[in-house]
């Protein structure tokens, strides 16, 4: 009978040793693979997150980079010496049916778009976009002339993600760009605006092509990409008002050629005149400028039974004061709400850029209610006068606020404000 086998010593040693280089070579590969696939991804990171438009030298003032429009055709800004190569919009002339009905499709266009739902973030011209397909009306993105050339954006660099993160990072915050959007317009229509208000931005001229007054929020800051990005360290928000034609063309000054737009820092001249929300502290010396005013618009409100509406209250967020806004040479006049009692309550507002307008705020803001902005003013009493009211949170809840712009302040003095469910 054979004994079983037996394993020596030396056996067991070339069996492990056998075992080892198996294992060796299935690891020492996988382990490869993964450094090269780790590789990969950091290069391909590093690649997609490095800035593609951002030059931060292009934004200082020795850019000598074209400054292109909308339609990228190179043009100067700057007066006087502004070339006449801005392409204008001229409007078609439908009849009212052809109105209504392509006005329709239209609007079906942008219902499609914003149904659709592959669409998470809205491009801020996504209405001048589809509007031009349609080729039955236009949009507009407006960029204020007067803004300096380093503080305007291309559209690539709208678009541009790194961009718009880097940017808001530059130590100067007057080399950073702004962002121009929230346009709101009042028609200067004869018909229900008073004379006065009309003549102090024509002055007087009875074929004058100016036909709005345009509102914007200017700001170094903006959610194009979508909420949860931050805001910048240093966060401006600024007042643009600009005179358009009926084809919403800015209109310029025929004597010294310049555009009649201009922009102003409103919350740095409030801060100026000691005015601060009644919910702070009055301490100037704990006080810094805060970006209170934001989304403004200019309303024409019927004060002393006019019958027209003869008095502008410029409303930003939820504030609202008394203005006078009149271009460069018109006459001296007292606004409507303007007593002579209430001098020492008057901010002259300083144009940070542009020129041929003026605007003044005839008493200090007024605190509305708390919180809230881009609210709708409109009136229901017989013939339009009395008290009007604000809509307040269109969306929902559906709330209005009862204003009275004939009595400052425009609202009770109990704080804060309830508005009323309509």
């Amino acid at each position: 009978m054979k004994e079983p086998c037996q394993q020596t010593p030396h056996s067991a040693r070339s069996g492990r040793r056998g075992i080892i280089r198996k294992v060796n070579s299935i690891v020492v590969p996988t382990l490869l693979l993964l450094i090269a696939i780790n590789s990969f991804i950091l290069l391909y990171q590093i690649w997609t997150l490095l800035p593609v438009h951002f030059v931060p030298s292009s934004l200082l003032d020795t850019d000598t980079s074209p400054n292109l429009n909308e339609w990228g055709e190179e043009i100067d800004y700057n007066p006087p010496e502004q070339k006449d190569e801005v392409k204008r919009r001229i409007r078609s002339d439908f009849s009212s049916r052809d109105m209504q009905d392509k006005g329709r499709s239209s609007a079906m266009a942008l219902k499609n778009e914003l149904d659709d739902p592959k669409n998470k973030v809205f491009p801020y011209d996504i209405v001048p976009r589809l509007l031009e397909q349609t080729d039955e009306y236009y949009g507009v993105v407006h960029q204020l002339p007067s803004v300096p050339k380093r503080r305007r954006m291309t559209l690539d660099q709208v678009h541009n993600m790194t961009y718009f993160l880097e940017v808001r990072e530059l130590p100067n915050v007057d080399d950073q760009p702004l962002y121009v959007y929230n346009p709101m317009l009042l028609p200067l229509n004869k018909n229900f605006l008073d004379e006065a208000i009309i003549n102090d931005l024509t002055l007087g001229e009875q074929d004058s092509p100016i036909a709005y007054v345009a509102a914007f929020r200017l700001s170094n800051f903006a959610n194009c990409h979508g909420p949860g990005r931050g805001v910048p360290k240093i966060f401006r928000n600024y007042l643009g008002l600009a005179l358009l034609d009926k084809d919403l063309n800015f209109v310029k000054d025929p004597t010294h050629g310049n555009y009649l737009d201009v922009m102003i820092d409103v919350n740095q001249d409030i801060f100026e005149v000691d005015w601060t929300p009644s919910v702070l502290p009055k301490n100037r010396t704990k006080r810094v400028v805060k970006p209170w005013m934001q989304d403004c618009q200019l309303i024409a409100a019927r004060i002393h039974y006019s019958q027209k509406r003869n008095q502008l209250i410029l409303l930003c967020n939820e504030y609202a004061w008394p203005v006078l806004l009149q271009r460069e040479g018109a006459p001296t006049r007292k606004a409507p709400i303007d007593d002579g009692k209430h001098d020492e309550s008057k901010i002259f507002f300083k144009n940070k850029y542009g020129r041929g307008l003026h605007l003044t705020g005839m008493r200090m803001p007024n605190e509305l209610m708390y919180k809230g902005k881009n609210m709708h003013y409109f009136t229901a009493g017989p013939g339009d006068f009395g008290p009007g009211f604000l809509e307040v949170w269109a969306a929902g809840p559906h709330t209005v606020l009862p204003v009275n712009f004939e009595h400052y302040p425009f609202v009770n003095s109990h704080f804060p404000p309830n508005p009323l469910e309509a």
